[in-house]
Formats: structure tokens, sequence, C-alpha cells
């Protein structure tokens, strides 16, 4: 099992504090890229970041972090589509969650080699008994403050070599043959894995977040908002300055 790197952990801390404490240092300008279920994410998710729900005037590039939340890859727009690998090139954050159109079963099998799991089957959303997320990072930026309940609906995903694997589910079960385990061994399902693709970050989240924030958790609200906190702060993407540029315009214009 990977560990996240200590100085990424803090990196991640300081950055998240900071954006927290002077919302109109760093991050005014920042956006919010949110596709699919957007129901949980509050407007104000994270402070100095704005969250928007198509593209609109934007190019990908401008979006610090993109959110594809139980959506289908077929569903997504073009140039998002076509986009992804320069977008996390240039630095740019992903956020995947779970559901019935996500994973195997919302056609990822596309974009399979940005992901942090790895697909077992092409319907992977299953249910399961009962029982809790376990963290296996602690220390984590994401994890600060949060206690998960028991989930019984996700996408059943096997590990990924080269991923830092966050938490996991506590039950188990046997391998079914394909890209995971066989001949009767035993897997246990990850639930959230980090992995850094080109300069950018990826973060996959098994359950259906949407659904589970619905539910009564808790630490939902808090989850959420650590999570975007974390992955603002990773990238350095930002919208172009339109209003800047126009200004200048004008005034070069009224000189003439």
């Amino acid at each position: 099992m990977l560990r996240i790197s200590p100085i990424r952990v803090l990196v991640g801390v300081l950055v998240g504090l900071y954006l927290s404490l002077h919302p109109t240092a760093a991050g005014a300008a920042k956006l919010i890229l949110a596709l699919g279920d957007d129901s949980y994410i509050p407007s104000n998710a994270v402070q100095g970041a704005e969250v928007k729900k198509e593209l609109g005037e934007y190019e990908l590039v401008e979006f610090a972090v993109v959110i594809l939340s139980n959506v289908s890859y077929g569903g997504l727009p073009a140039a998002l589509q076509g986009g992804l690998s320069e977008y996390l090139g240039r630095g740019g954050s992903l956020l995947i969650t779970g559901g019935p159109n996500a994973y195997g079963s919302g056609g990822y099998r596309a974009i399979a080699d940005i992901l942090p799991f790895e697909i077992r089957a092409e319907q992977d959303w299953r249910a399961a008994p009962f029982k809790p997320v376990i963290p296996l990072q602690p220390g984590h930026p994401i994890l600060e403050g949060v206690a998960f309940q028991t989930v019984g609906t996700f996408n059943d995903l096997n590990p990924r070599g080269g991923a830092v694997e966050i938490a996991r589910y506590a039950g188990g079960g046997v391998g079914r043959g394909g890209a995971g385990p066989v001949g009767g061994a035993v897997y246990q399902s990850p639930m959230i894995a980090e992995r850094r693709v080109g300069q950018g970050t990826v973060v996959g989240v098994a359950f259906d977040l949407g659904q589970e924030a619905r539910s009564g958790w808790a630490d939902g609200s808090r989850f959420v908002r650590n999570l975007l906190t974390y992955l603002v702060a990773l990238s350095p993407l930002e919208p172009k300055p339109r209003e800047k540029e126009e200004k200048e315009r004008g005034g070069d214009e009224r000189r003439k």
C-alpha cells in the first residue's frame, strides 16, 4: 500500500489554510466545474472559488477543479472528453465520484489510463452488506475531522498500482477473474484513491457522494469541503483575466 508523501500533505494543509483565511488573495478567480449530480456541492464550497455547472465561455484549462459526479462518460461535453489529458498535463485537479453512471457502469474504460482505480467489470455498480469505510491514510487533508458512515452500494473496483489508496470498504469478496484477483483470492474494494497524472491530480471516490451526503452522513459536508479545498489548492489553473484585457484594449483604442 502506497502512502501519501508528507510534503504533499503539508502543502495541501498550508495552502488550504491560506485559502480559507485569505479568500480574495489567492483564490478569488478560481473556478470549479461540477458536471452530473451537483446537488451536494454548496456554491461556497471553497472560499475564493466559484462553482460552475457548465463550461460556458470558459476553456477547460481555466478550471482549477473538474468534478465528474455520477455522470456517464458519453454524456460529457466533447471539449472535456477530448481535453482531459491536456487539462491534467497542465496541473488541473479532477474528482470522479461513484454511482450507477460512473466508472465501468458509466463507460469510463475510455479514460482508464487516468483513473486512480482499475475497472473490474463493465457493470460495476453493486449493492453489498453495509459495512464501514476504513481510512488508510489518516493524516490525509481530505480526512481531517471526518468520520465515515457505513456504505452498502458502490462501484466495485480494483486498487491501482501507483495510486495512493486513501480509504477502503471493510468487506471483501472472492476474485472473479479478468483484471482482478483470480482463483478464489480475496480482494477488498478501494473506496477513495489519489493519483498523479501529468502535473495534475485525480481523486476517485467509489461511492455515490451525492447519495451519501443526502443520507444523513454527519460529516458529509465537511468531507466535500476538505476534498475540494485540497484539490483547488493543488491546481495552478485559473481563468483568463478577461475584464482586465477588455479595459486595456479599450484604453488603447481611446489613445489612438
